[in-house]
């Protein structure tokens, strides 16, 4: 089982510094094939979520945030299905939230399970349409939205990615890369195999916190499409959307 924090600390440490020379003392040529490898790695990830038609993860976030000083953390553990190219669904349970999201027909649904109250929205668009409109009209970012997507590769775009070798996370055999993204240091273990999935995560942003996330994924889900038609429960309230300013 891989210590992902104690990793991650020392990796962080370097990254954060800005050293240039973070892989193996070699030759030129191996760093840069060992770069070329690493953002090889991470296009295929990228090609390979991208191609699925349908598919399923589970994933269990752990949000550090520093305030004045103390750290303070959040977890939540979502339940996300995805059928491309027009409706996914999102269970959100954790600290303060208990939240669903459905998007199906165009239609964009929002559920809060302890206060029972939903609202819907038009979007009359796909999955990337929807994300983009909940974002930025109404200021709704789903977490975990960049998986999602179709194409990953246009909401992340290291210049250079960084290979660190291979490690084994909950008995997965996953190559370990990172880059940087402005203040924002992202390191993800992504599974060496055919089903190149990202299996685990951290993200680090300078002053902010870190999100660490574990995946666990399903490339062939039996859901069917009534899993994501919305039926509001008995005694909910159908309240509005508002845009943001």
């Amino acid at each position: 089982m891989i210590d992902v924090k104690k990793v991650v600390g020392v990796v962080s440490l370097a990254l954060l510094l800005g050293s240039n020379s973070l892989l193996a003392e070699g030759s030129a040529a191996s760093v840069e094939q060992t770069q070329k490898n690493a953002s090889t790695l991470l296009k295929n990830t990228y090609a390979y979520i991208s191609s699925l038609q349908k598919y399923a993860f589970d994933v269990s976030i752990t949000n550090t945030v520093i305030l004045d000083n103390d750290e303070i953390v959040i977890k939540r553990h979502s339940d996300v299905e995805v059928q491309r190219d027009g409706m996914f669904r999102v269970d959100t349970k954790g600290d303060n939230i208990n939240r669903s999201v459905y998007l199906a027909s165009g239609v964009f649904t929002l559920m809060d399970n302890d206060e029972k109250y939903y609202a819907t929205v038009k979007t009359g668009k796909g999955i990337d349409g929807t994300l983009d409109h909940i974002s930025k009209k109404l200021g709704i970012v789903l977490p975990i939205s960049t998986l999602i997507h179709s194409d990953m590769s246009k909401y992340i775009k290291p210049s250079r990615v960084q290979y660190f070798g291979t490690r084994v996370l909950s008995g997965v055999n996953c190559d370990y890369i990172a880059f940087r993204q402005k203040n924002t240091i992202v390191h993800l273990w992504v599974e060496d195999s055919s089903t190149p999935f990202i299996r685990a995560a951290k993200i680090v942003t300078e002053g902010v916190g870190s999100t660490d996330m574990i995946l666990d994924w399903d490339n062939s889900p039996g859901f069917s499409n009534s899993t994501f038609m919305f039926k509001a429960p008995r005694g909910a309230t159908n309240v509005s959307m508002r845009p943001v300013k």
